[in-house]
């Protein structure tokens, strides 16, 4: 047979009374005793009832930062439930509070990232027209030079100019990153051939590769060579990549390939940077596409740069759709893979 449900809390205490009724004068005792406390628990939970309900529905528009809910502290229910009223109406107090004092540091956050990213993209408008002037000049003069037979003089042209256009590229690295942050960095995207792009690298590379004792190598294997992508951004997060390579690798060798892999179901062009130079520690890969920051303050006086490079390409990888990766062995060589979609 099927259990019949229980029945309401008015049915019970009717029957515990004709029960009483019909009992013994102890029994009778013990059963008017219970319907004494099913009457109070009966009007405990109506009191109560209500502003439990009502803690409840603070605590879940808590859930949904809505701190300004207050719960009305009531005379007729009970302490305990009173003193959570009251514990969660000083919790949302303190939380609206709070979320005040995030919100107001917020907006001044953004205010001030605004006002550097501003700073920058002017004062560095301001450095490279000098720059490009002294530049311009330098070779101007090293012509002239050159014309009236006087090599010898032509050397600390050279060294000016290299240092000159050194001090034009931190100068344009500082730029991007400042135009990243503030969202006015442009995409362009179309076909771009990989197998052209990376022949292009390597003959640019290659003057600065061999001055370095390095040899490069670059292979594309591709079923569809051609992506659609910005080439001038690209070319630019592969540069610093290879840059660095070539900058922390002597007398080694360095290789750019390209080849499709598959990314969560989703096809992706993997164009990786493997050399064999001084590697990085284990505790240093987290970091090394922070803005400004080198393996140790040794690389840094002894190769040089502002640690910009892979902070820019980073960024500029996310900005068409993909990512960069890092793997690392010291004193062994760096593999950095650039992994962009394929559709």
């Amino acid at each position: 047979m099927q259990a019949k449900a229980p029945p309401p809390e008015d049915d019970r205490l009717a029957a515990i009374l004709r029960a009483a009724e019909l009992a013994s004068p102890a029994d009778a005792a013990a059963l008017r005793a219970a319907a004494d406390e099913l009457s109070e628990l009966r009007q405990h939970r109506a009191r109560n009832d209500p502003q439990m309900a009502e803690l409840f529905e603070t605590i879940t528009a808590y859930a949904a930062l809505d701190y300004d809910r207050r719960i009305a502290v009531r005379e007729d229910s009970d302490d305990i439930v009173n003193a959570m009223a009251i514990g969660l109406n000083m919790m949302g107090e303190e939380l609206s509070h709070t979320m005040r004092a995030l919100v107001a540091a917020r907006d001044e956050a953004l205010a001030a990232s605004r006002a550097k990213s501003a700073f920058l993209a002017n004062i560095s408008h301001e450095l490279r027209t000098p720059l490009n002037a002294i530049i311009g000049y330098a070779e101007i003069i090293r012509e002239e030079l050159v014309e009236s037979e006087q090599i010898g003089l032509t050397l600390d042209l050279d060294r000016l100019m290299i240092a000159s256009r050194h001090l034009l590229n931190l100068i344009q690295d500082v730029l991007d990153l400042a135009r990243i942050e503030a969202g006015r960095l442009e995409v362009r995207p179309e076909a771009v051939d990989l197998r052209i792009l990376l022949s292009d690298l390597s003959a640019t590379l290659g003057p600065s590769v061999r001055a370095a004792g390095n040899v490069l190598h670059t292979e594309a294997s591709l079923a569809r060579p051609v992506i659609q992508t910005d080439p001038l951004r690209l070319q630019q997060i592969l540069l610093n990549i290879l840059g660095n390579a070539n900058k922390f690798t002597l007398g080694g060798s360095i290789s750019l390939s390209a080849r499709d892999e598959l990314l969560a179901g989703r096809p992706v062009v993997a164009i990786a940077v493997v050399d064999t130079g001084i590697g990085i520690p284990p505790d240093k890969l987290e970091t090394v596409f922070d803005a400004f920051t080198q393996v140790d303050n040794t690389a840094t006086r002894r190769f040089g740069g502002t640690g910009l490079g892979l902070t820019i390409s980073r960024r500029l990888c996310e900005l068409l759709g993909g990512g960069i990766a890092v793997t690392s062995r010291l004193n062994v060589g760096s593999t950095f893979t650039v992994r962009l979609p394929a559709d």
